[in-house]
C-alpha cells in the first residue's frame, strides 16, 4: 500500500487522460509545493457525498494517481495546473488532516491486457472524436488515439455525463472490454 493525497472532485480522470484545475484553497496549494517539492503525484477519485470545497465529503473507493504535468499563475490569481492520469488505484483507507486535506492508503490495480479496437466499439470512437471537437480548446489532446480502445475507453468515462453512481459502477468492471460494451449500449446522442 502506498499513502497519497487524494483530491476529490465530481469528475474523474484516467489514465492518459487530461485534467485542468484552477486551485484556490490552502489544503491544495499546499498539496502541489508538497508534489513538486517530493517529485510524487494525487490521488483524484469522484464524489460519493459532499462538495468539492466543502470541509467534508467522502470519495469513492476508486480513483486515478495523478501527476502535474503544467502550471501557471492565470490572470484570476489562482494556480492553474494540468494533472495527467497515471495509474488507477483502490482506497483501502482515507482520513482528513487537520488542514481539511484527505489523505488515503491506496493499492494500485494492475492494468489489464490491451483491449482490441474492434467493429463494435468505432462507433464510440467517432462519437469521442465529436465530443472532443466540442470541449477544445479547453482540454486539448495533441494526439488523439481514436484507434486505441483503452484511449477510447478512458476519454468516454471522463466525458459522458454519466451519473456518479452509474461512473462508479462503469470503473468497477474488470477491464476495458466489458466497459466498452457497457458504454456501447448505452444510447449517446451528439448533435
Amino acid at each position: 500500500m502506498t499513502e497519497i493525497p487524494l483530491f476529490p472532485l465530481s469528475g474523474i480522470v484516467m489514465p492518459d487522460g487530461l485534467l485542468p484545475l484552477r486551485l484556490f484553497e490552502r489544503r491544495y496549494l499546499d498539496m502541489v509545493t508538497a508534489c513538486f517539492r517530493e517529485g510524487t503525484g494525487f490521488g483524484v477519485c469522484l464524489l460519493k457525498s459532499g462538495h468539492e470545497a466543502s470541509g467534508h465529503s467522502e470519495p469513492y473507493p476508486r480513483g486515478t494517481l495523478v501527476s502535474i504535468v503544467d502550471f501557471d499563475q492565470g490572470s484570476d490569481g489562482l494556480l492553474h495546473i494540468v494533472g495527467k492520469g497515471e495509474k488507477e488505484f483502490s482506497i483501502n483507507r482515507h482520513y482528513q488532516l487537520d488542514d481539511g486535506l484527505y489523505m488515503g492508503e491506496v493499492s494500485y490495480i494492475k492494468p489489464a491486457p490491451a483491449t482490441a479496437m474492434i467493429p463494435a466499439y468505432q462507433g464510440l470512437a467517432d462519437k469521442l472524436e465529436l465530443i472532443l471537437s466540442y470541449v477544445e480548446p479547453k482540454l486539448s489532446y495533441p494526439e488523439k488515439q481514436l484507434q486505441n480502445a483503452d484511449w477510447v475507453c478512458h476519454r468516454l468515462l471522463e466525458l459522458l455525463p454519466i451519473s456518479p453512481p452509474s461512473k462508479m459502477e462503469l470503473l468497477e468492471l474488470s477491464n476495458n472490454a466489458e466497459r466498452l460494451s457497457a458504454l456501447a449500449s448505452l444510447r449517446i446522442e451528439i448533435s
